[in-house]
């Protein structure tokens, strides 16, 4: 999830363990402990878009790496005076602080490496948006409770909460994936891979993507909290595997490595832009939950050479309508039995 929720949630879990020993620096030090492992972001190429998609979410992610994460957030405050006498304990805060981060993102659609260096398997549940301000909110007000007094029940509390909100993401996600079932089953598809993934929010907007006989099939579900789901149609494509590739393309070693970690990264969910020549887009974050425009993918050039592609600024996600959908519905979703 976004960084300021890890760190929320370090700093809860901390909280909930070593106030008592840590009365000023647990919530402090449990929260740099949940925020560090991010700092894979950091690891890029200008030239190359895949080193970005295969280190992020990966050794910092991972469960063989806690103990080293841990010990490095736990660093900057070993150092001050106010802790001499309670190392232990600082160290302790921070590696419950980093425990939280990659649990917490398996939950959501991105993906975690969290089995290296025994497997590389991205995990993603799909159960939370990378954002989701219910989440955030409860945890922050237990944070803030406990802080201002010696008392960790709050925190305890919230953390329960936030813990049945994840559950409820996965009654959430259910209900969705019973809808692309009750989709594919109308259009007489047989589905053979699919991922049904929240959109960030509430819990409320579903993006149901599912392969059948070769091509992609894209919907928008609204599931609300306490009424029947609804659905946006979306369109579909062809899916993009290597062999549909250009010549030259194929021709280039490093094109072909490009595109098999792209593939991999994308869980194989890759079709062709529209309007965009040679490009192929990672089909499970996109523009709107309904749409087949990506946020990334790989372009090609006339040598056959992949270089990183985003949308033009103008088509990027329209934050406005998503919330005005969230908040009061969007005409364009209807009941599952009227989508073709």
């Amino acid at each position: 999830m976004d960084s300021i929720t890890q760190g929320v949630l370090g700093a809860a879990a901390a909280q909930a363990v070593l106030k008592r020993r840590l009365p000023q620096g647990a919530g402090w030090i449990g929260a740099i402990g949940g925020m560090v492992a991010d700092l894979d972001v950091f690891i890029f190429s200008f030239n190359d878009p895949t080193v970005g998609w295969t280190y992020h979410r990966h050794f910092t992610h991972s469960l063989a790496f806690i103990p080293i994460g841990g010990l490095i957030a736990a660093l900057p405050f070993l150092w001050l005076k106010r802790f001499k006498d309670q190392r232990a304990a600082v160290i302790l805060a921070a590696l419950i602080g980093y425990a939280t981060h990659a649990p917490l993102d398996m939950f959501t659609s991105y993906g975690t490496q969290f089995l290296l260096p025994f497997s590389n398997v991205r995990i993603a549940w799909d159960w939370v948006g990378i954002v989701d301000p219910i989440y955030t909110i409860i945890l922050a007000i237990g944070v803030y409770l406990t802080a201002r007094s010696v008392q960790m029940r709050p925190v305890r509390i919230a953390l329960l909460l936030s813990s049945l909100y994840l559950c409820f993401g996965g009654w959430q996600h259910h209900r969705a994936v019973e809808v692309q079932r009750q989709l594919a089953a109308q259009r007489g598809h047989q589905i053979e891979h699919a991922r049904v993934m929240p959109a960030p929010g509430w819990l409320l907007l579903w993006r149901s993507v599912y392969v059948a006989n070769g091509r992609m099939y894209v919907d928008g579900v609204r599931v609300p909290w306490f009424s029947a789901p609804l659905v946006a149609r979306g369109g579909s494509a062809d899916v993009t595997t290597m062999d549909d590739l250009p010549a030259a393309a194929l021709a280039n070693a490093e094109t072909r490595r490009r595109f098999e970690i792209f593939r991999w990264f994308a869980d194989g969910l890759i079709a062709p832009i529209e309007g965009e020549p040679q490009s192929y887009g990672d089909m499970r974050i996109t523009a709107e939950v309904e749409s087949l425009l990506p946020l990334w993918g790989l372009q090609l050039d006339v040598a056959g050479q992949a270089q990183r592609w985003s949308p033009p600024l103008g088509q990027r996600r329209d934050v406005g309508r998503a919330l005005q959908a969230l908040l009061f519905g969007d005409p364009r979703f209807k009941p599952a039995q009227a989508i073709e």
